[in-house]
C-alpha cells in the first residue's frame, strides 16, 4: 500500500462544528477551517479519476453540468458550496469534482464496491446501521459533521467527505439517511449530485414524506440507494439515473422486492432489488461482492431474535464478519494495486427515536474503539 495509507480504524477524524448565522457564513467557515482536507480531497479524486481513465476535460464538464443542475434545484446549497470554495481558496468547480464524484464516476466502466446497510423498520422503534466501504487510501479524507441550524434549516450530524456539505447522517427532526452506490445502464454524469440530495434531506426534511419528496424532486442521472430512516418507518429509495422506486417492509418482501428479509428488516448492498429496476442493473465491477454480502445479511437477519430492546448494537453484530465470511467488514488487500483496494472506512448507527447517531472509524470487526456519538 502507499506510504500515506492509514488503516481506517486508527484514524481519528476532526470534527467540523458550525453554529453560523446563515448558510453563507457557514460555508465560509467550513472552507476556512477545513481547507487542508478540502485540497487533499480534490487532489485525491483527480488522481482517482485519472486512474479510471476519465479525461480531465470530461471531469470538468461533468462538474460544471452538475453545478448548473444544483443551482436550479437547490440554490441555497449551490450558494453554500461557493462559499465553501471561497473560504478554502479553491474554485467552485474544483470543489464540485468532489461533490459530484458519484456522477463523474459514471464515465468509468467500474468503481470500488461500497457499503452494506441493515435497518429494522417498526413503529416507534426503527433503527439502522451501515458500513461505509470506499477507497482504502482515502481513509483520512472524511470528517465528523455537526452542522447547526440556520434560518429555514435543521441541525444535523454525521460524516462528510472534505468539501461536501453532508453525506450520511441524522437531523434534529429524527430523519436519517444512508447511502449505497449502484450502477445501471443509462447512467451518465451531469445530474444533481447524490451527495447534495443527502444534504438537502438532512438540512430540510422534518418528516419521512418530506424526505421522500426531496429525493423524488431531484433531476438525477447516476444510480444509488438512499435509505431514509425515521422513528416509525424505514424506506429505501433506489435511484436508476432518472428513475426512482421505493422499497419498504410490506412492499413485496424477499419474494417481491428482495429488500425485506425477516420481520421488519430491510437490507441493501450494491445491486438493484426493485423488480422494475433490476432489468438494466449492472454490477459495480466484475468481482463485486454485493450479492454475497446481501445473501450473508439475509441469512443473519432471518436468524435474528427480535425483542423490544433490539437496537443499533444488535444491527452492528449482524454487520460484523470475519475472514471466512462475505466481506461486509471490508479489509483491504495489501497486495492490491491502487484503486482496487477497498476498506470499511466508517461504521454508522442511527437511532431516530433517541435522535442519536454513532460513528466509528473502521469496521465493526475493528471494535469501534474510536466511536463518536452525537445527540440532536
Amino acid at each position: 500500500m502507499s506510504a500515506e495509507y492509514i488503516p481506517a480504524a486508527r484514524v481519528r477524524p476532526e470534527v467540523f462544528t458550525s453554529r453560523a448565522a446563515d448558510h453563507i457564513r457557514r460555508g465560509l467557515q467550513r472552507g476556512h477551517e477545513l481547507s487542508t482536507g478540502i485540497r487533499s480531497a480534490i487532489a485525491g479524486y483527480r488522481r482517482y479519476f485519472a486512474h479510471l481513465t476519465i479525461a480531465e476535460a470530461d471531469v470538468r464538464t461533468a462538474a460544471a453540468t452538475s453545478h448548473a443542475r444544483l443551482e436550479e434545484w437547490a440554490p441555497n446549497s449551490a450558494e453554500e458550496i461557493s462559499a465553501v470554495a471561497e473560504g478554502a481558496g479553491v474554485a467552485t468547480l474544483d470543489l464540485m469534482e468532489v461533490i459530484a464524484r458519484t456522477e463523474i464516476m459514471t464515465l468509468a466502466p467500474a468503481a470500488p464496491t461500497e457499503c452494506s446497510t441493515v435497518s429494522l423498520s417498526r413503529t416507534g422503534a426503527s433503527v439502522s446501521a451501515q458500513t461505509w466501504d470506499w477507497i482504502a487510501d482515502y481513509s483520512t479524507l472524511w470528517h465528523y459533521n455537526d452542522v447547526g441550524a440556520v434560518p429555514g434549516q435543521l441541525r444535523h450530524a454525521g460524516i462528510a467527505e472534505y468539501g461536501m456539505l453532508g453525506k450520511i447522517g441524522l437531523n434534529e427532526a429524527g430523519i436519517g439517511v444512508h447511502l449505497n452506490i449502484l450502477k445501471h445502464e443509462g447512467d451518465r454524469p451531469g445530474g444533481v449530485p447524490i451527495h447534495a440530495i443527502l444534504e438537502r434531506v438532512l438540512a430540510t426534511a422534518h418528516t419521512l414524506p418530506e424526505a421522500l419528496e426531496i429525493i423524488r424532486s431531484a433531476t438525477t442521472t447516476s444510480s444509488s440507494i438512499i435509505t431514509v430512516v425515521s422513528a416509525d418507518e424505514v424506506v429505501q429509495v433506489e435511484i436508476a439515473n432518472a428513475q426512482k422506486r421505493e422499497l419498504r417492509v410490506g412492499s413485496g418482501g424477499a419474494a417481491g422486492s428482495g429488500a425485506a428479509v425477516g420481520p421488519g428488516f430491510l437490507v441493501h448492498t450494491n445491486h438493484f432489488l426493485h423488480p422494475e429496476l433490476v432489468p438494466g442493473g449492472l454490477e459495480l465491477k466484475p468481482d463485486s461482492t454485493s450479492r454475497a454480502r446481501f445473501d450473508h445479511l439475509e441469512r443473519k437477519v432471518a436468524e435474528a431474535e427480535l425483542s423490544s430492546e433490539f437496537g443499533t448494537a444488535e444491527l452492528v453484530k449482524l454487520l460484523t464478519t470475519g475472514p471466512d465470511e462475505a466481506p461486509v467488514c471490508c479489509i483491504p488487500d495489501p497486495d492490491a494495486p491502487y484503486g482496487d483496494r477497498s476498506a470499511t472506512l466508517v461504521t454508522v448507527q442511527i437511532d431516530p427515536v433517541r435522535k442519536r447517531i454513532d460513528l466509528a472509524p473502521g469496521s465493526p470487526a475493528d471494535g469501534l474503539e474510536g466511536n463518536r456519538s452525537f445527540e440532536l
